[in-house]
């Protein structure tokens, strides 16, 4: 069974993913290729991920007719659903693997999205990072240097008759790699 206590809809995130891919699209043309700035692939995931967390507040308050609330700081969830008290973080990734804080991760649910470079293909998938141990795999428990912790696509695999797909598909080859398909918006 998938669970979804927010009640958001395919329709609902496609709508969310055009917004915030057009405003992208846009900071590209007039800030990036404009200045020539060199942006790490990190930061414009982290400018799409703002882009969203404004994007969505607007459409899903107005689609599900109550406040979302957007992050003020990063002490605030990146959405809070007033109606039904519960935070959602926003998670963007520019590959098949999404990274955390490890020290501020949040054990609660989160919407996990892999974008293409031309922010115009998305995966866009909803789950519960419980507490209890949580879906998060440790870097630096696992001996790594990086110390960010990771969530992998294997997982969402795994995953995947129990969590909303919302945009995108998850699929295995046949030699057993499990690959995230981009949907175009």
């Amino acid at each position: 069974m998938q669970e979804n206590p927010f009640g958001i809809t395919r329709s609902m995130v496609l709508e969310v993913l055009k917004e915030s891919s057009k405003a992208m699209k846009w900071f590209l043309k007039k800030f990036k290729r404009k200045f020539d700035v060199k942006l790490s692939g990190k930061l414009l995931s982290e400018i799409f991920s703002n882009l969203l967390e404004q994007k969505a507040s607007k459409i899903f308050s107005k689609r599900l007719r109550y406040e979302i609330k957007k992050a003020n700081s990063d002490n605030d969830p990146d959405l809070f659903f007033s109606k039904i008290n519960m935070p959602m973080e926003i998670k963007v990734a520019g590959g098949q693997v999404w990274r955390g804080g490890e020290f501020s991760k949040r054990a609660s649910w989160h919407l996990m999205v892999s974008r293409n470079d031309t922010f115009d293909e998305f995966f866009v998938c909803l789950v519960n990072m419980k507490s209890d141990g949580g879906l998060w795999v440790s870097s630096m428990q696992q001996g790594k240097d990086y110390y960010a912790p990771s969530f992998k696509k294997d997982k969402i695999f795994e995953l995947q008759h129990q969590i909303p797909v919302f945009v995108g598909r998850i699929v295995k080859s046949e030699r057993g790699a499990v690959k995230l398909v981009l949907e175009k918006v």
